[in-house]
């Protein structure tokens, strides 16, 4: 049993108002991660119509699932699979770097072995 449901719904340290907080900023974050697929989508219509950048613009949707990997530190956003693929796919369609940007793909392999060693 955790300390918040010992204490019943009190923090830690046992403050009402900080267990409130947390549980409004909790509510908060789950109504904006509902949100967020939506505002995806809007933007990339807008993109579309108004700009005519259908085929970039799609390499919005990878921010989805980004969005909610939600990792420990800013390594573990940049050498996760999703990120890698648009990492590459951006590398390719904007500056035209197919071949060396396959290397980066190494990077999924290689960096929780070197997370295990360091």
């Amino acid at each position: 049993m955790t300390d918040f449901e010992q204490n019943d719904g009190l923090g830690p340290e046992g403050s009402y108002f900080e267990a409130k907080a947390q549980a409004e900023e909790k509510a908060k974050r789950a109504k904006s991660d509902a949100m967020f697929p939506i505002w995806i989508s809007i933007l990339y219509i807008v993109l579309g119509v108004l700009f005519n950048l259908w085929h970039p613009g799609w390499l919005l949707f990878f921010a989805i699932p980004l969005h909610y990997m939600r990792p420990k530190n800013t390594m573990d956003l940049l050498t996760n699979p999703v990120m890698i693929t648009l990492i590459y796919l951006v590398l390719g369609f904007f500056f035209n770097l197919w071949h060396p940007g396959w290397l980066i793909f190494l990077v999924i392999p290689l960096w929780p072995m070197m997370k295990k060693h360091g």
